[in-house]
């Protein structure tokens, strides 16, 4: 009963702290109603003394059960084999930092929407949130803010300013790598014509073949904002994001865009053309959580805060191409990522 109390207060769960209060009261009017019975008997004494002890003991068990080191800690993480090596670097890190901390593990919860309704909700604690969609999709830009290149820096500044505004919630420092859009096209093509830019694709854009999904071709950060440098091609084809690099393994484009950190891209040692042109928005990647869990939880802010500007393009792609082709395990992967880098001991698997 104790603990339903304060475990509500810690999960700001009024349900589950007013069960806990009800269940106590009720406790305290049977063992008051007992012991007016029992003062009645000749060995009121001894048998009071008795119940009374047994009523402190349970109302103290709470204090001394209750230990915040072995408090349960629920991670999310979206659907893919990112965010499911990342939210092993959250336990791990976590379980380093403190032994005794209960994690538990949700891979491929769901979709944005639903992982950010059930942090907002106390369903769970944690989950990895990228800036970009943060401003997209989570939060209210504002008028003035609205439409402006920001730097990767203004980009998580602005969503992080925004997340605690708007819903009270924490936006730790980000991580080095852009999980952003990128345009692709095979190595031998990229030699054949001399392709390492956005920039360069209008020396080639009336013969190149292109091939976007149809929400790239409307998006301002998309196929649009290619148009408005002066990108326009002559043969573009919109395709289903499944067929994207099997259509350009066969032959039937030149050109897709991709996710920068695909495990496609290494697996079809595909060549990325550098965003010279700022085309695309920043999306780094954060732990995201409830700003009175931050503050409840300093020592998890701590151990999380070791993967801020952790974490490049090449060292993701790889990773997750180790887990989606290589069939290696997330928390094998992660582990060996922190160890490496000497974010958590080597103890072994």
């Amino acid at each position: 009963m104790g603990n339903l109390i304060l475990l509500g207060i810690d999960r700001n769960n009024m349900a589950m702290t007013f069960t806990g209060a009800l269940l106590s009261a009720l406790l305290a009017v049977l063992v008051s109603g007992g012991i007016g019975i029992l003062q009645k008997s000749k060995h009121k004494m001894p048998i009071t003394a008795a119940l009374l002890a047994i009523l402190i003991a349970i109302g103290l068990a709470p204090i001394f059960q209750t230990n915040p080191s072995a408090q349960k800690i629920t991670i999310a993480g979206k659907l893919g084999s990112e965010p499911d090596i990342l939210i092993n670097m959250y336990k791990q890190l976590i379980e380093e930092n403190n032994p005794r901390a209960q994690v538990m593990l949700k891979p491929n919860f769901g979709k944005t929407s639903f992982l950010f309704n059930a942090l907002k909700s106390g369903e769970i604690d944690i989950y990895p949130e990228f800036t970009g969609t943060v401003l997209e999709s989570l939060v209210k830009v504002p008028a003035e803010q609205q439409n402006r290149r920001l730097s990767p820096e203004q980009t998580y500044q602005t969503a992080k300013d925004l997340l605690v505004r708007q819903h009270r919630l924490t936006f730790l420092p980000p991580m080095a790598y852009q999980n952003t859009y990128a345009l692709a096209v095979s190595q031998d093509y990229a030699a054949a014509h001399n392709l390492h830019k956005i920039s360069d694709l209008k020396r080639v854009q009336n013969q190149i073949r292109a091939g976007f999904t149809l929400e790239f071709t409307d998006r301002a950060d998309g196929y649009k904002g290619l148009q408005q440098h002066g990108i326009q091609f002559s043969h573009l084809s919109t395709l289903e994001p499944a067929l994207r690099y099997t259509a350009l393994l066969n032959g039937k484009i030149d050109l897709v865009e991709a996710y920068s950190t695909d495990s496609d891209l290494k697996q079809y040692r595909l060549t990325v053309l550098s965003d010279n042109i700022a085309l695309f928005p920043s999306y780094q990647g954060a732990p995201l959580m409830k700003t009175e869990f931050a503050e409840q939880h300093p020592d998890i802010v701590n151990a999380l805060n070791k993967l801020a500007g952790k974490i490049s393009e090449a060292e993701m792609t790889e990773m997750n191409y180790r887990v989606k082709v290589g069939g290696e395990k997330p928390a094998d992967v992660a582990r060996d990522y922190l160890q490496k880098n000497g974010l958590i001991n080597d103890k072994g698997k």
